[in-house]
């Protein structure tokens, strides 16, 4: 194979999938008018989701309302697909799992007022090392799950300061992480998918450290909707159909062929679109989320209601699926979280923090990809006693609190598995 033919399996992919966040774009805003039909209500509602402090576990459909959130997710997904078009990055996998967890995070914690000067100070990193800004855009885009840092200065700093001082924090956030995440990846080695989660959660553990010793105090969120559950559940379902039926015509035609994806450990960087196809890809998105999103079905009865967090974590896990996680692999991490959260853990299944828990500790995926199916229950046990304990060091402020928590099971368990079992070769 020639380069110029390797350079065109990269690029044609990448043109096809640019219109996969587009068409969620626009399912997000057709949903957002049908939750909020009056037009002003609906923006009054998007710029107090802007203006309000946010973090974990803090839903912005509380904050401006159903249609509101759906609005603020389209616009800041819309925006980085933008970013990610004008730097000229192939829509890849890579791509599709960034802008899914914009996309996501953006029902959980992120707005456009809160995120743009962390970007702006990513922006800041590449020109300082003289260097393209392509380089740094996803690294940047999900460092943004440090902005509840960004609000939480914009609203409790005395006024004549606040903008100034959350426009500081956001630059130095989007100006450090970069270079901290590239170190942390070595530290993992892969196995956490939510790699920025973690080294966020070193950054924002040093820079609440500070804050708190000029004694600032963070509160903990508890924000959680019970609206819309049933428009919520539309919404996904159409999300994941669509792409389910782009796969399906993109080529996926036969569980044969869907078969390929599985194959794959998952481990980091384990791109599903470069190594099988948009088809294989897409319906592997489909049929991750589905899973996360049938689980939760599953806890209708005990009063479990989707909201932003939750179609959040939905999104998150669809996402990855086009970069890492796939039913093989992501079912043993949460079989372990569900367990944990059985016997261990003194708060409730259905609690929120366990709800966003046992969805996303599917981050470590690629341990029961790469070890087996026992170690993946291990991990996500594990997972799930840390991560109770991991938001009050960082002080609520890191969105991607289970990546955080993910790195540490990492650091914990992976070599004592490589001390116990020799380490299996992927296909």
């Amino acid at each position: 194979m020639t380069a110029e033919t390797a350079d065109k399996r990269v690029k044609i992919p990448g043109e096809r999938l640019y219109h996969v966040p587009l068409a969620l774009v626009g399912l997000l805003l057709v949903f957002a008018v049908i939750a909020q039909p009056d037009a002003a209500a609906l923006l009054r509602g998007f710029w107090e989701i802007q203006i309000n402090e946010t973090g974990l576990i803090t839903d912005p459909m509380v904050t401006g309302g159903v249609g509101a959130a759906l609005l603020n997710a389209a616009v800041v997904l819309l925006l980085s697909t933008l970013l990610v078009r004008w730097m000229r990055l192939p829509f890849t996998g890579a791509a599709l799992a960034c802008l899914f967890l914009m996309a996501g995070f953006s029902l959980l914690g992120k707005n456009l007022l809160n995120i743009a000067p962390i970007v702006a100070g990513g922006w800041l990193h590449a020109l300082y090392k003289r260097d393209r800004f392509a380089r740094y855009v996803y690294l940047t885009l999900y460092g943004t799950c440090l902005a509840p840092m960004v609000s939480f200065l914009l609203v409790r700093v005395r006024l004549g300061f606040r903008w100034l001082a959350m426009a500081a924090c956001g630059l130095v956030i989007g100006f450090l992480l970069p270079a901290i995440a590239r170190f942390t990846t070595r530290i993992h080695q892969g196995y956490n998918l939510y790699n920025v989660g973690f080294a966020a959660g070193i950054l924002g553990l040093g820079i609440a450290s500070v804050l708190k010793g000029f004694g600032v105090e963070f509160a903990a969120g508890d924000a959680w909707s019970q609206e819309g559950h049933s428009l919520l559940c539309v919404l996904t379902a159409a999300v994941l159909l669509m792409l389910l039926a782009a796969g399906i015509a993109a080529g996926c035609r036969s569980w044969g062929a869907y078969r390929r994806v599985l194959r794959h450990s998952g481990r980091a960087v384990a791109d599903f679109v470069l190594l099988d196809g948009p088809g294989l890809s897409l319906v592997n998105m489909a049929l991750t989320g589905a899973i996360g999103f049938g689980y939760l079905l599953a806890l209708y009865p005990q009063g479990v209601r989707l909201n932003g967090p939750l179609v959040c974590c939905i999104f998150a896990m669809t996402g990855f699926g086009a970069f890492g996680k796939h039913p093989k692999n992501v079912l043993p991490v949460m079989g372990g979280a569900v367990l944990a959260a059985l016997l261990l853990v003194a708060v409730p299944v259905t609690s929120p923090g366990v709800l966003l828990a046992t969805l996303l500790c599917t981050c470590l995926a690629p341990v029961a990809g790469q070890f087996g199916w026992g170690w993946g229950l291990a991990a996500g046990f594990i997972h799930m006693t840390i991560v109770q304990n991991t938001s009050i060091l960082h002080g609520g402020m890191n969105l991607y609190n289970n990546g955080f928590a993910a790195g540490l099971v990492c650091i914990l368990l992976i070599p004592i598995i490589k001390s116990i079992s020799p380490e299996p070769e992927e296909d």
